[in-house]
């Protein structure tokens, strides 16, 4: 009924239907009235995502006057001189060793001498028993530096790794614990990184981050970011009664058509700085949580942080969308990611083989070779995913719980920063970014080893009868 039906009498019209001409008449009057179309099933579309905002078009070609040859460029790690390199705990025969003998590799205990910052947890310890918490009459600090040591040698879990000592009645710590008759418990271990928070244990890993930005060890000038599956310690089969898996955190993963399991995909950011990549910032998500939202949660809470952001990310395929590309791009930041194959109706040029990039995102003076150039940047991170299952043996986790399993991804990556700032320290720069460094400990026979390190690289024993019975063979 219109407005005007209730102002006048309504006018009454009078078709007679056996007249063609008048049904046919009244036929188009009542199908001009119009009628709510049925709703279609699917999503509503948005058709303003396929409009620019007008930024795009001020700040295409003008988000950094550096060039790509420039942009993979980086400044050398500063050498400390021997005179800088002032623990007392390493001796002159052991600065000899790290500048005479490249086949030295450091002892593991350097990564607590050269680490006043490892003091954070004693104060942890004090902060978290005034609260009420315990840990059974043992220090937080030998607990972790345990832990530390477990990831190192590459043992996958706990009861391992105190099988091993006990087996050998290890002393290999003496030197850097509080208690050094403290021997590993698997609950004590257990218990003390159940009862700390992960912010604080998050809080020491931006601790060592903030001082390789000191050392200019780290620039945030090319992030590259990256998914790993790390698989929980849960069965795969999902249990009908409780409706989730045994880990009720995790998700099952597929990706590319292969099945990873339950687990979660840990979302690491890296900072390209020439020849090494430092870890920034590192996320937890259920296994079977997409790519897209992964990516870009991962961004905004590592922009939450405060730290600079960088002229270029790059990724691969799977967090591709114009949603992320936007994202990026209208902070200033050049999105650097891998497009998909099947992707016809977005501006992508293929490059090569493998590169596929929208060119809608790249600034309009950079040519194929050097944006090639920049892509191939992406591939170091496989290199640094790939040390936590070869030499940490860290493809499944051995707790359960995206805490749990978030506490355990990170002292991995505390282990790795620990690494890469006692490099800077002990005057080795070169060995930042390898994980097989600090392997030895100087509970080892030192006698014995030294002469054959320095026969190895080439030095002349001057007692030609020198010779060493084993430790346990030596009269006092």
């Amino acid at each position: 009924m219109q407005i005007t039906d209730f102002i006048f009498e309504p006018k009454i019209l009078l078709f007679d239907a056996s007249i063609p001409k008048q049904r046919i008449e009244a036929l188009k009057l009542l199908t001009s009235v119009p009628r709510k179309k049925n709703r279609k099933r699917g999503r509503k579309k948005d058709f303003l995502k396929s409009f620019y905002k007008i930024d795009h078009f001020v700040k295409k070609g003008d988000l950094t006057p550096i060039k790509p040859v420039y942009l993979r460029r980086f400044r050398e790690v500063r050498i400390l001189p021997e005179s800088e390199i002032t623990y007392y705990q390493i001796s002159k025969v052991e600065k000899i060793m790290l500048r005479a003998l490249p086949g030295f590799t450091g002892f593991f205990e350097y990564l607590i001498y050269c680490n006043n910052n490892f003091a954070y947890f004693d104060d942890l310890q004090v902060d978290l028993e005034n609260k009420g918490l315990t840990f059974r009459n043992k220090f937080l600090h030998d607990i972790i530096i345990h832990e530390l040591a477990r990831i190192q040698i590459g043992i996958d879990n706990y009861t391992s790794y105190m099988n091993a000592i006990r087996f050998l009645q290890a002393t290999f710590l003496r030197n850097v614990l509080h208690d050094p008759d403290y021997f590993p418990d698997v609950v004590i271990v257990s218990h003390a990184l159940r009862v700390i928070p992960l912010e604080l244990i998050k809080q020491y890993f931006y601790d060592l981050l903030e001082e390789s930005y000191e050392f200019k060890i780290v620039k945030n000038r090319v992030l590259v970011w990256d998914c790993q599956f790390v698989h929980s310690n849960s069965s795969d089969n999902f249990n009908k009664k409780k409706g989730s898996y045994t880990d009720p955190d995790a998700g099952f993963c597929r990706h590319n058509g292969k099945i990873y399991g339950v687990g979660y995909k840990v979302a690491t950011l890296y900072a390209y700085c020439g020849n090494r990549y430092i870890p920034v910032y590192c996320e937890l998500f259920p296994g079977n949580q997409d790519e897209y939202s992964v990516f870009r949660i991962t961004f905004l809470h590592y922009f939450a942080l405060g730290y600079c952001k960088p002229l270029i990310v790059i990724a691969d395929a799977g967090p591709y969308s114009l949603e992320n590309l936007r994202f990026l791009f209208d902070m200033g930041i050049i999105p650097l990611i891998n497009a998909k194959i099947n992707i016809k109706h977005h501006k992508v040029k293929k490059l090569n083989d493998n590169f596929y990039i929208n060119m809608d995102f790249i600034p309009e003076s950079w040519t194929d070779e050097e944006i090639i150039l920049l892509i191939n940047i992406r591939s170091g991170i496989e290199r640094q995913f790939s040390h936590n299952t070869v030499v940490y043996h860290a493809r499944r986790a051995n707790v359960r719980g995206i805490e749990m399993v978030s506490k355990h991804r990170f002292m991995i990556l505390i282990l790795d920063l620990l690494k890469i700032n006692t490099a800077y320290k002990v005057g080795r720069p070169d060995w930042i970014g390898k994980c097989r460094i600090f392997i030895i400990t100087k509970r080892l026979d030192f006698d014995s080893v030294f002469p054959q390190l320095a026969k190895q690289q080439g030095y002349q024993i001057l007692l030609p009868d020198y010779s060493r019975k084993p430790t346990f063979f030596r009269m006092r």
